[in-house]
Order: structure tokens, then C-alpha cells, then sequence
């Protein structure tokens, strides 16, 4: 089976307004880093942050160009915790990474997010085939029921979704909900909503779960979850690039 290159999504927030963007896209293959502008999504990318205020990387100015090093780029890798660090390990542990890490896989597990810019990492939403799979943070938590209901959230337990169509931010919103009494934690954040929107909408197979509660992490952080799912019989998928990240937002 052909290996498919390790790939993150670099997300950019506009901080007056709170959207969020896909504006790059990060892959490692064969020893290769290589990092170039998501110029082809259908919505919530660099066009449209440029739009929101969005001015490209000053390490990465050509919006066209594909780079590529044999190392992590410079301002990633310094997103990086450092491993001369003594509780470094305590780190990996936090984040349940083994010692044979990759700075792939502590990117991913950290978002490479800093206190000074409005930059991070996520992983895309994976299409294999029929089948489909991703994870979030639940997006606009502290606005909603989660912070009053959170010691009643169980990893593993389901939550459900509801389409917000109506929504003048975003008319592809999905609202995510507790699975007992319906409480409303937050939103899908809006560069998947897209894809889990037409999922829902199309009555497609899935189930979504909890997968991580932080009691103390930050409000974005606080609860993450987790959805696999495949397409129904019929469904073309030719939209979607199957070539991880797949772009459907």
C-alpha cells in the first residue's frame, strides 16, 4: 500500500472578528518538508482570510510558491516545546507521544501555537476511499452550556449535530450538542463545517464521540472531538482531493 506524505493544516485567526482560516498546508514525505497556500478550497481559505486581513507569511511571501527544505521550517520548528527543557518528557507524556516522536507528531499534538500570533495546526480531515475521518476542538465554547456541564462529559460518550443554515457568520455552521440533554457546547469549527455540513445534509454514515476532555486547558482546547464515518452508496466523492489534506471546507 502506497504511503500517503504526513500532512497538517496551518490555521490563521482573524482576531478582531474570531474566524478562523485554512490558509496552508504543511506535508512530510520521504525525508521532505515541503509548504505551500491552500489556493483550491471551496471556502474559508487564503483568498478569503486575505480578504479578512489575512497578509501571507513574511517567511513564506509568495502566495504561488511551493517550498520545500530538508528540515522543518525555521519559524515551525520554533513552534516547537524545546527539548533541552527538563520537564520535556512530562510533555510527551501530557500529550501521549512515544519517544520516537516526530516533529510532525508533536506539531500536530501542541497545534504549534504561540501566545504572540494568531497561527496554528490541525490535522485534515482524512478520506480513504468511502470512508472518512477527523477530530476538533469544539470552536466558541465559553459562549455556550459546556463550561456548566462539564464534569457531566464522558470520553466516549456521543454528541450530536445540528445544521444552522441560518447562521449570518457562517450558513454552513453545525452546532454541536450533548448527547443526554441536548446542551449546546459550541460549533464544528468552520474550516470542516463545510465538509460535515454536506455530510449531515446528504444523510451519510458517522458517529462523533468525545475523545479528550481538559478541565484546565483553555476555552478552545476544553473538549475535543472525535468522527468516522463513510460516504452512502451513490455519493461521488470527485470533489474531494484524495490526496491528504483532503480540501472540502
Amino acid at each position: 500500500m502506497e504511503k500517503k506524505p504526513y500532512v497538517l493544516w496551518l490555521i490563521w485567526q482573524n482576531q478582531d472578528t474570531r474566524q478562523r482560516y485554512h490558509v496552508g498546508n504543511l506535508f512530510h514525505e520521504d525525508g521532505k518538508y515541503t509548504f505551500s497556500y491552500e489556493l483550491s478550497g471551496k471556502r474559508r481559505t487564503l483568498f478569503e482570510a486575505m480578504e479578512s486581513g489575512y497578509k501571507p507569511h513574511l517567511s513564506f511571501r509568495n502566495v504561488e510558491k511551493t517550498y520545500v527544505s530538508d528540515r522543518l521550517f525555521g519559524p515551525f520548528a520554533r513552534r516547537l516545546p524545546d527539548k533541552r527543557r527538563p520537564d520535556f518528557n512530562e510533555i510527551l507524556k501530557d500529550y501521549g507521544l512515544p519517544r520516537d516522536y516526530t516533529e510532525m507528531d508533536l506539531l500536530r499534538a501542541t497545534g504549534g501555537r504561540l501566545a504572540t500570533d494568531p497561527y496554528e495546526f490541525v490535522a485534515p480531515i482524512s478520506v480513504l476511499d468511502d470512508h472518512f475521518n477527523f477530530d476538533f476542538f469544539i470552536a466558541g465554547w465559553r459562549y455556550y452550556d459546556g463550561d456548566t456541564i462539564e464534569n457531566q462529559l464522558q470520553v466516549g460518550s456521543k454528541v450530536n449535530f445540528e445544521l444552522e443554515p441560518s447562521n449570518k457568520e457562517d450558513n454552513k455552521a453545525v452546532i454541536v450538542l450533548s448527547d443526554s440533554k441536548g446542551h449546546k457546547l459550541g460549533y464544528i469549527p468552520a474550516f470542516y463545517s463545510g465538509f460535515m455540513f454536506d455530510v449531515i445534509r446528504n444523510n451519510d454514515i458517522y458517529e462523533a464521540k468525545i475523545e479528550k476532555v481538559n478541565p484546565y486547558a483553555k476555552p478552545q482546547l476544553k473538549v475535543n472531538i472525535s468522527i468516522v464515518g463513510r460516504f452512502k452508496k451513490g455519493y461521488s466523492t470527485t470533489s474531494i482531493k484524495d490526496v491528504e489534506p483532503v480540501q472540502y471546507v
